[in-house]
């Protein structure tokens, strides 16, 4: 199998299952290694990945299920004008179903203390959905994208916010793209825009990883849709289910880390022309279980990556981190683990999302309480000077 440009031999090997090193959780089943077998695999963590000590990472529970909204979940965070800015969406007791509309609160002291919750978009009958949110800072002025659902990830069009002078977010514009936002905004070295996420058929469930373009600099320009994969099938035959993705943008390199929830692999492709065309997919030796992953890049260029890991409970949150520009992770730090140091009446944390500012990275993450279906919002806040 041909190689995409940019994976050499050194770090690529016959497939994936040669980049599984001594030591890797092995939680694959039969299909997962039929699929390792049938792609090619690129190494992302270090010979030597050091463990940084829990206690760097600042917990908060900044929201908690209540009588009106027993569930949270794909919360977003940002720092706009000294200001950090978290947005979810909420459900009165279950996942997407009935009202569902997305919140927000802010802080101005770093994460310490939160506003009360507001509303931002809703439909009180609940024939249309919101989520999830995904904000963008461009031109001095702070962007909120949500999508409309007519069903649990059934997508109806892609709606953009913008921040007024009256401290509330405004509605801009609904476009009808059948397309799934996943993570962040990544601003690309041409000065373009690209959203991760997922496209399929207008109303229906999205599977395929696409990215969305902008045509200019702006965040309220316009867009265009280019696909990552054809049409979501791996090579196994099986198609991908909930591809949630997120890049890493590293020299003229973009890393795309996909979450797929039909096999354990974990997946990743590359693309090297500004996310005009993609390669083929790959695995890689980051143990990561079917949930969202969230990546970023502090200002020092450092690159740091979020995900569940091990455990297919979600009970294990970690972040690794980088030493630089090249996307090898030498460090870890585990600001989650149920069964080692988790929040007492919580047994999961996932759907991390993560933003920079004053010296912190702020990972916001749903945590689940009681039972599954009753979630808050957990904030972990890292000094990035002790990473």
């Amino acid at each position: 199998m041909r190689l995409p440009q940019g994976v050499s031999m050194n770090n690529a090997g016959n497939s994936t299952a040669s980049v599984i090193r001594e030591g890797y959780p092995c939680f694959f089943g039969p299909d997962d290694r039929l699929l390792a077998d049938r792609i090619p695999g690129r190494r992302f963590l270090a010979a030597s990945v050091s463990d940084l000590p829990t206690g760097i990472a600042e917990r908060r529970v900044i929201h908690r299920p209540d009588g009106a909204f027993g569930f949270l979940h794909e919360a977003a965070i940002t720092e706009f004008d000294g200001t950090l800015f978290a947005s979810w969406y909420n459900c009165p007791v279950r996942e997407l179903a009935g009202y569902t509309p997305i919140r927000e609160r802010r802080s101005g002291d770093g994460g310490r203390t939160w506003s009360e919750a507001t509303t931002v978009c809703a439909d009180k009958s609940g024939r249309i959905m919101y989520c999830p949110p995904v904000y963008g800072t461009c031109g001095g002025k702070l962007y909120l994208f949500v999508n409309q659902m007519t069903a649990p990830d059934h997508i109806h069009s892609l709606d953009l916010y913008v921040l007024g002078g009256d401290g509330k977010f405004g509605f801009l514009r609904s476009c009808p793209i059948p397309f799934k936002l996943n993570t962040n905004a990544v601003k690309l070295k041409n000065g373009k825009w690209m959203l991760p996420g997922r496209i399929g058929e207008p109303d229906g469930f999205p599977n395929t990883p696409a990215v969305l373009l902008s045509e200019g600099e702006a965040l309220d320009g316009e867009w265009r849709v280019v696909k990552i994969a054809e049409n979501g099938v791996l090579p196994d035959g099986q198609s991908l289910v909930h591809p949630e993705i997120t890049a890493i943008r590293s020299g003229g390199s973009i890393w795309m880390f996909c979450r797929d929830d039909r096999r354990r692999v974990p997946l990743v492709y590359l693309s090297t022309d500004q996310g005009e065309s993609w390669s083929g997919v790959m695995g890689h030796d980051i143990p990561c279980v079917p949930s969202k992953i969230y990546t970023g890049t502090l200002r020092g260029g450092r690159h740091y990556l979020i995900a569940n890991i091990d455990h297919a409970d979600r009970s294990r949150l970690a972040v690794y981190f980088t030493d630089g520009d090249e996307p090898v992770f030498t460090k870890r730090l585990i600001p989650y683990d149920a069964r080692e140091h988790g929040i007492p009446g919580t047994g999961a944390s996932h759907y991390p999302a993560a933003c920079e500012a004053d010296g912190k990275l702020y990972v916001i993450a749903t945590l689940n309480f009681e039972t599954a279906s009753r979630r808050g919002a957990v904030l972990y806040t890292i000094d990035t000077d002790r990473i």
